[in-house]
């Protein structure tokens, strides 16, 4: 009787055992490990789902807008029409502070004490009465243009103004009038409603 030239597995299978000379088996087509494309290309990784990405994205973006508008600057207490009169102040008042004739001195000297306030209106009117006789005899005339003008800095009743101005001045010792230009700074001053002139210094 011959006997089976298997050897048998330890568990007692029939099937022969894979000896070291053997090449490994070959797994068969439709196993595990086949490639379902057939081309030999790996399944990518799984894919990031869209809603919850969305959803995320705007918790963020209005996390973001709630930061801005706790963060942003206090409103401003100045408004449009301020930065307006003041301006328009500024520039009434510059023509009405430099400038004068001899025949209306006195109403020119009321004008200033009108548009001006404090020393600036005090000083300017001492200079004024201190050279009346000269101004007189020289018949001098002073006429003022602003040019240009705008308003650097405003708060609540304080405004500081730059312009440009141009002074004909002419008297009986020249025959011809002679025409200045300056750059000045001016700062107002709110009293009762009005800006007035507080202060005014040489560009």
């Amino acid at each position: 009787m011959i006997r089976n030239a298997w050897p048998r597995t330890p568990g007692g299978g029939g099937a022969p055992a894979a000896t070291a000379d053997e090449e490994p088996a070959v797994p068969a087509a439709g196993t595990a490990d086949a490639d379902p494309a057939g081309d030999g290309a790996r399944a990518a990784g799984p894919a990031v789902p869209v809603v919850p990405l969305l959803a995320l994205l705007l918790a963020l973006l209005v996390a973001a807008t709630v930061v801005l508008w706790s963060t942003r600057p206090e409103p401003s207490t100045i408004r449009t029409g301020d930065y307006v009169d003041a301006l328009q102040a500024a520039r009434a008042h510059v023509v009405d502070l430099t400038s004068f004739d001899h025949v209306t001195l006195d109403d020119d000297i009321r004008e200033i004490e009108q548009v001006a306030t404090g020393e600036l209106g005090e000083e300017t009117v001492a200079q004024l009465e201190e050279r009346r006789q000269q101004i007189l005899e020289s018949e001098a005339v002073v006429s003022t243009e602003v040019v240009g003008a705008g308003i650097t800095r405003a708060d609540a009743g304080e405004a500081t103004a730059l312009l440009v101005i141009e002074s004909t001045q002419k008297s009986n010792a020249d025959e011809q009038a002679q025409l200045l230009r300056y750059r000045i700074e001016v700062e107002l001053t709110e009293v009762d409603g009005r800006w007035l002139l507080s202060a005014i210094r040489g560009g």
